[in-house]
C-alpha cells in the first residue's frame, strides 16, 4: 500500500456528510424498527485514526464494553465495530427477547446483540452500495468484551498499518425513550476513504427518504408500534433493504 497520511479538511467534511447520509437513509431506520423507538445519532470523523479517537474522554462506566465486530471486503475494505455498555446491551437484548430484564448476557442475549449489529451493518452497506456501486461481502459477527481503545486498535490493524493511517468515524446512536446508546465505529484506510469519496454520487441514492434536509450532525426518525417477534422483524427489515 502506498503511503497516504491523512485526509484534508475538505475531504473530512465530505466524508462526514456521505457517511451521515448512509446512516440516515438506512441504519438509523433499521435500528428504530428493531427497538420500536426514535433513534438520534451524531457522527464525527477522525482522519488520523486511533491517535485522535483515543483523546475522546469516556464516562467511567463506559470503559468496559461488550462489542460486536464485523468487516466488509470486496470493492472496498471497511471494518465496523459496535461498542456498547453492558447495561445498555442488557436493555436491548431484553427488549428484543421480550423479557423484563436480563441479569447477564447469555447465549441468547449474545445472539440478539449480534443480530442487531448484522442488520445495521447490512443496512449501512446497502446504502453504500447504492451510493457508490461497490460490492461488499460481509463477515460473520464476532462478539467480544474488552476496553474500547483495545477493540479499536485490533480492528484498525486490519485496515491500515501503521494504525495511525486509519480513518475512523464514530457514530453514536441513542434510543429516544429507552436511552440505550451504542457506538458504530467505521474504519477505513485513507486510500479506501478517498476511493469512497471519488465514487459516491447522490444521484445513485434512490430511497424516498431523500437526503435534501439532512442535518450534518444529528438526525431523528420516529417509529411507532409495538415490538413483534425478533425473527419476523429482522426478516421485514432485510426484505425492505433488498428493494
Amino acid at each position: 500500500m502506498s503511503t497516504v497520511f491523512s485526509l484534508n479538511p475538505e475531504e473530512i467534511q465530505s466524508l462526514t456528510k456521505i457517511l451521515n447520509q448512509y446512516i440516515t437513509s438506512k441504519t438509523s431506520i433499521a435500528l428504530s424498527k428493531l427497538l420500536s423507538e426514535r433513534i438520534d445519532h451524531k457522527i464525527k470523523v477522525f482522519s488520523n485514526g486511533p491517535s485522535q479517537i483515543k483523546q475522546v474522554t469516556l464516562e467511567p462506566d463506559e470503559i468496559k464494553m461488550c462489542a460486536v465486530r464485523l468487516n466488509g471486503k470486496g470493492d472496498t475494505h471497511i471494518e465496523i465495530l459496535y461498542t456498547i455498555k453492558q447495561k445498555h446491551a442488557k436493555k436491548i437484548a431484553a427488549k428484543l427477547l421480550c423479557q423484563e430484564d436480563l441479569c447477564e448476557i447469555d447465549e441468547m442475549g449474545v445472539s440478539a446483540i449480534q443480530e442487531v449489529a448484522n442488520i445495521m451493518t447490512g443496512s449501512f452497506f446497502n446504502a453504500l452500495s447504492r451510493g457508490t456501486g461497490f460490492r461488499v461481502d460481509l463477515s460473520t459477527p464476532n462478539f467480544t468484551h474488552d476496553e474500547l481503545h483495545s477493540l479499536i486498535d485490533t480492528s484498525a490493524l486490519d485496515v491500515s498499518n501503521p494504525t495511525d493511517c486509519a480513518v475512523i468515524a464514530d457514530v453514536e446512536l441513542m434510543g429516544d425513550s429507552s436511552g440505550a446508546k451504542l457506538h458504530m465505529i467505521i474504519m477505513q484506510n485513507t486510500i479506501d476513504a478517498k476511493k469512497l469519496l471519488a465514487n459516491h454520487s447522490d444521484s445513485n441514492q434512490t430511497d424516498p427518504e431523500s437526503l435534501d434536509n439532512i442535518s450534518d450532525n444529528t438526525t431523528s426518525y420516529p417509529v411507532g408500534g409495538q415490538n413483534s417477534e425478533l425473527d419476523a422483524l429482522l426478516g421485514d427489515i432485510l426484505q425492505e433493504d433488498d428493494k
